[in-house]
């Protein structure tokens, strides 16, 4: 009996082919996962924050209210005012404030104004709170008809919460 000697490999090398290309996609597939958990996205905070009045003749006072929404950290968000388009030079950026602010007469209130003197000594914005601040006349002097806005910016998610408008 004689034996045939076969050295075909062809079949065996599509097997391997295979094999490589599959760890390849596995391996790569991992890398590409764990980079995109690497990074905690942080979710931006939806709510309806509406200026409720503009006061003239008690300091400019502004008292802003939480129509609905999620809550949020009061430490988490900076506060921009503009006046007919032109932004103040002095915000409301470190809050919640304990005692004065430049730009803004006397102490914030409500929600804005931080815990021990916050009645609720959570320093979070839920909604049917308030919080209110006095724009003193060195930052800005505020006259019927001028368009107040109030941008309230969630820095942690980089987003913008609300803006709304008021004509004084």
């Amino acid at each position: 009996m004689t034996y045939k000697s076969i050295s075909n490999d062809s079949g065996m090398s599509q097997v391997i082919g295979v094999i490589l290309i599959t760890a390849l996609v596995v391996a790569a597939s991992a890398i590409a996962y764990a980079a995109v958990n690497i990074y905690e996205l942080e979710q931006p905070v939806i709510a309806n924050i509406d200026i409720e009045s503009v006061d003239l003749s008690n300091h400019q006072e502004v008292v802003l209210v939480h129509r609905g929404g999620g809550s949020f950290d009061v430490s988490e968000i900076s506060i921009f005012i503009s006046v007919n388009g032109v932004t103040l030079d002095n915000s409301l950026a470190d809050l919640p404030v304990v005692g004065g602010t430049t730009g803004f007469y006397g102490a914030l209130g409500g929600v804005l104004w931080g815990t021990p003197t916050n009645q609720s000594h959570d320093n979070i914005w839920d909604p049917g709170d308030t919080g209110d601040f006095r724009i003193a006349k060195s930052n800005r002097e505020l006259h019927p008809g001028d368009l107040l806005k109030v941008t309230i910016y969630h820095r942690p998610s980089e987003t913008i919460i609300t803006s709304p408008e008021h004509r004084v």
